[in-house]
């Protein structure tokens, strides 16, 4: 809480008049929030930042302010998807359907309340599709990226998550789903509840218990199931970024959803290398001093540029070496 007087008393004012509100009052404010959001001009907000990011030489300077963009953008998501949930209430006979579909941008990982109650941490770079209100009789969402649910328990109308030819049928339960376009295989991790798994491609559903871990090669649709110690798998939903004995090919490849940069590897051996730490609300300049400073690699920060005549903003750049080659 702030420590200025009269922010803190305006703050303070505020939580008790949201506390008093009742539902409609709720959803009457949300629906006034939304039609702010909507009358904002992007063209000029944009604008307006690059001819800010245009001024900032520091290379931190501008990651910084990148990362202030991120946290704003996480308030309308979670607005919009309240608001969703709160519409539907009443006879679901006379809602009417509509296709709802979130992004989150690289960098930049968001939380989403889905129709019925059920929370999903969307990772970066990763969409999410699903129906408003959901149908009578499945829950059904397409998934494109990564992302953890926390499903509400609804036996009489299972939860479906489809990515690709892949299908994950729960009641409720808590599980992360792994399935980037340009990933050879789809992975789910179970941490509470029971999950029946199709791959498309097999004639029975195979199921999950807690602590399992699938495997699926998209290809050939076999499926790989083993019980194992999971909380690396899962922990990004909670702000940490684990590596457990984990190659520099997967590294780099989280580094890059993580942070929202390009990492590039510009020798084959360093991919042999691994690494065991965990990091949790760290900058990306502290990870990539801390992982220089543990292994025999020399890593390089180029920064983000804005094209001249598109107003382009390009990602900034990871460049990972050895140390005795220049």
């Amino acid at each position: 809480m702030t420590k200025i007087p009269h922010i803190q008393n305006d703050i303070e004012n505020l939580l008790k008049t949201r506390a008093e509100q009742s539902q409609e009052e709720q959803v009457a404010e949300a629906q006034k929030i939304i039609s702010e959001i909507e009358t904002i001009d992007s063209r000029a907000a944009f604008e307006k930042v690059s001819r800010r990011i245009k001024k900032e030489n520091k290379s931190g300077a501008v990651l910084n302010m990148m990362m202030r963009i991120a946290a704003i953008l996480f308030v309308p998501l979670f607005l919009v998807s309240s608001w969703l949930f709160y519409k539907q209430i009443g006879p679901e006979s006379n809602a009417k359907f509509a296709m709802q579909e979130i992004t989150s941008p690289p960098g930049i990982r968001t939380q989403v309340m889905l129709p019925d109650g059920s929370k999903v941490w969307l990772n970066a770079e990763s969409t999410i599709k699903f129906s408003v209100p959901f149908p009578v009789a499945t829950r059904d969402v397409d998934l494109k990226g990564e992302a953890f649910f926390d499903v509400t328990k609804k036996p009489e109308k299972p939860f479906i998550v489809h990515s690709g030819q892949v299908n994950v049928k729960v009641l409720g339960t808590r599980f992360n789903c792994k399935a980037f376009e340009n990933d050879k295989n789809i992975e789910i991790v179970l941490e509470e509840g029971k999950i029946a798994l199709n791959t498309g491609l097999e004639s029975t559903e195979k199921i999950m218990k807690p602590g399992d871990r699938a495997v699926i090669e998209k290809q050939s649709g076999e499926a790989s199931i083993t019980n194992q110690k999971i909380g690396k798998y899962i922990a990004w939903h909670t702000g940490k970024l684990v590596f457990d004995n984990t190659p520099m090919s997967e590294v780099a490849q989280m580094l890059e959803h993580w942070f929202g940069v390009e990492v590039i590897v510009q020798n084959p051996d360093i991919l042999n290398y691994r690494f065991t730490t965990t990091f949790e609300n760290e900058s990306l300049f502290q990870v990539i001093e801390l992982l220089g400073l543990s292994s025999p690699i020399r890593i390089t920060y180029v920064p983000a540029t804005i094209g001249k005549d598109n107003q382009t903003l390009t990602r900034s750049k990871i460049l990972i070496n050895r140390k005795t080659e220049r």
